[in-house]
């Protein structure tokens, strides 16, 4: 874990959970591969501006501070975090264990505050990950008040039926992985955006994650809901091309 301040001294990397920022986490492959470095960047960029923050970081500093970061780290896979406050820059790591891992799903009653920044003051949200096994378990948000299941802390969801994915588009944060995964989806599966209802979760076959860590992921329970997976089908082939995109994207 290390911090810049604005002037590129080295600074104390404040506890994210609660401070006004926002964060962006990227995947590390082999050979210190970043699948999708540009877009996640861009993002970080475009939230700063939205939330109005007083100093972003160029986007040549930061990938000068990512590179000096991953040059540290252990080879192979791992997760990286970048966090921008108000005239910081932290960088954190950690393994990447829950790629690909069937997950257990608990409800978790939020609204986001901006929907499409991933911002750090959300601790309800990101800082209560750790009373789960984030390897295993995941928050599904259900909205307070329209009680529909819109996305997870970690991942966007993919509701499958009949071979059929429901892509939910309401009040979500567009993941990176999910963009890149959009046009493949749509070429093999008849896609619609819509937000279901916690009484429809029954009629899926599959409810599938799809995040930065977690790759695509297939939830295996959601028990607050007495939904259980009754297939893996769509999950292998999303699987599929998936892992085919991340080796196109690490050549």
């Amino acid at each position: 874990m290390k911090a810049w301040n604005k002037d590129g001294k080295p600074s104390d990397h404040p506890e994210p959970w609660g401070q006004h920022g926002i964060f962006s986490t990227m995947r590390i492959f082999p050979g210190n591969k970043i699948p999708f470095r540009s877009d996640h960047l861009h993002r970080l960029s475009e939230s700063g501006k939205q939330l109005g923050l007083p100093w972003i970081p160029k986007t040549e500093t930061i990938n000068e501070l990512i590179e000096e970061f991953i040059s540290g780290m252990d080879a192979g896979h791992g997760l990286v975090r970048i966090c921008i406050f108000e005239d910081i820059i932290g960088i954190s790591s950690r393994k990447a264990r829950s790629d690909g891992n069937p997950v257990e799903g608990w409800l978790i009653r939020y609204r986001r505050l901006k929907p499409g920044i991933k911002l750090t003051v959300e601790k309800e949200l990101y800082g209560s990950l750790s009373e789960l096994d984030v390897e295993k378990e995941d928050w599904i948000i259900i909205d307070p008040k329209e009680n529909d299941l819109r996305e997870s802390a970690t991942s966007n969801i993919i509701f499958v039926q009949d071979n059929k994915l429901m892509i939910p588009d309401k009040r979500v944060l567009n993941g990176i992985v999910q963009q890149n995964l959009l046009p493949i989806l749509q070429d093999n599966f008849f896609v619609t955006r819509s937000t279901p209802q916690d009484q429809d979760v029954t009629s899926f076959d599959e409810i599938i994650l799809c995040g930065t860590g977690r790759g695509v992921a297939p939830l295996a329970s959601l028990p607050e809901l007495g939904w259980t997976s009754k297939q893996n089908d769509v999950f292998k082939i999303i699987r599929f091309h998936y892992e085919e995109l991340i080796k196109s994207a690490c050549d």
